[in-house]
């Protein structure tokens, strides 16, 4: 027997509905194949500190915040200490 694969395009949305619709069961399910994809995705990715940042090791930065549709933004101003 051969296997079929084809590619559907299909709108976030609808899938999210759909997964609303499937019993507590299946969501299990799904939960789990995303999971071990994640961790898979996860395991190919390069340690975090793996830049070299020399004997004096990472440099002190200001603390930022998030703004949606902005970007980063330093807590306090350009002007806030370090």
């Amino acid at each position: 027997m051969t296997t079929t694969t084809i590619k559907l395009e299909i709108p976030f949305e609808s899938l999210l509905d759909a997964i609303a619709n499937l019993s507590l069961e299946e969501k299990h399910q799904l939960w789990q194949l995303l999971n071990d994809e994640i961790n898979q995705g996860e395991g190919n990715l390069l340690p975090e500190d793996s830049y070299d940042w020399g004997s004096q090791g990472q440099p002190k930065g200001k603390p930022v915040e998030y703004i949606p549709g902005v970007g980063l933004k330093v807590v306090g101003g350009k002007n806030a200490p370090t």
